[in-house]
């Protein structure tokens, strides 16, 4: 899409198309993912950082070739997307901490730019491999999600399940466990996350097995300067980082929509779990005969029977293959 309000742009164009209406299940769902991220991480300007570790670099060969020659590394920072490579980010720091090293000891010319600046500065900062093993975790968290719905495939019918389920995943973070037993996709959307009361002990915090491990490895350290009053205020930060992203992916989330949560009873699971309710839930076939998505003369049945049987037949064709 173009932008977050495509959606709503092209329900204006209706009349092109024999007045059909598109179904009003909010903005673009990605976009809102990828934007809470963002929100999330503004308190260290990662973004600012994984940018200058590419630009650094890009198209001036000089420069490159003092970064290999000094660290023995042909591996160069991507292009920055915060879905897919923090991986990278973590192997290729130390070799940047090495060639910022070489350009302080004047082995290397100072590239004298912006982007060198802002990782000789992120350099000094000793829990800077801790935040981005935070979000690695939590890059890691999204990734499944916008993989799956990134897509021609109708894959509404698992919206609001996965979205309610990303969701929780990242309140189990740092949000009391109690107050999200048997809690519903829509409530979901109304949990006060940025209220303090709500939240467990920094130290009970879930922020990943990876920057747990970078923590220990500092503290462990002789003379090291990361102390318990630096991870307290690293751990409440990454807390913050969270309650921002839950609140951004609230405040546009499809869960909100009734057609979001009810088309849920077009998912195969569902139909054969539990058809009662799915046939309780097919008010939404209502809807698609309002917006001219569907003809007239259906039933909820019908579309319960003829969506499982095409299941079934997918399924079928897929278990046949090689």
């Amino acid at each position: 899409m173009d932008g977050p309000n495509v959606n709503f742009k092209l329900k204006e164009h209706a009349e092109l198309y024999g007045g059909a209406q598109l179904v009003l299940v909010g903005s673009c769902g990605l976009h809102t993912l990828h934007n809470a991220v963002k929100a999330g991480f503004t308190m260290w300007q990662l973004e600012r950082l994984l940018r200058a570790m590419h630009y650094l670099f890009h198209n001036v060969p000089a420069r490159r070739e003092d970064f290999t020659s000094l660290t023995g590394s042909s591996c160069f920072p991507l292009p920055f997307c915060g879905h897919r490579w923090v991986e990278n980010v973590v192997e290729i720091w130390p070799m940047l901490q090495k060639y910022v090293d070489g350009v302080k000891n004047k082995k290397i010319p100072n590239p004298a730019t912006a982007s060198y600046d802002t990782i000789a500065a992120a350099q000094g900062d000793p829990l800077i491999i801790a935040k981005l093993q935070f979000f690695f975790a939590i890059s890691r968290t999204f990734s499944p999600f916008l993989l799956k719905c990134q897509t021609d495939e109708p894959v509404m019918p698992f919206l609001a399940k996965d979205l309610a389920e990303l969701l929780k995943s990242l309140l189990r973070r740092f949000v009391k466990r109690e107050l999200l037993e048997d809690i519903t996709p829509l409530k979901l959307t109304k949990v006060d996350a940025a209220d303090e009361k709500n939240w467990v002990s920094p130290m009970n915090a879930d922020i990943g097995l990876g920057a747990e491990s970078v923590i220990k490895a500092l503290q462990s350290k002789p003379g090291s300067r990361v102390g318990e009053l630096s991870v307290l205020t690293f751990r409440k930060e990454c807390m913050k980082g969270l309650a921002a992203m839950v609140k951004k992916v609230q405040e546009k989330s499809p869960l909100k929509f009734p057609v979001v949560r009810h088309i849920a009873c077009l998912d195969p699971t569902n139909m054969s779990r539990d058809p009662e309710w799915c046939i309780g839930k097919m008010s939404v076939v209502q809807r698609f005969l309002e917006d001219k998505q569907l003809a007239g003369g259906v039933s909820a049945g019908d579309v319960i029977v003829q969506q499982f049987e095409r299941f079934l037949s997918v399924e079928g064709r897929v278990l046949q293959e090689p």
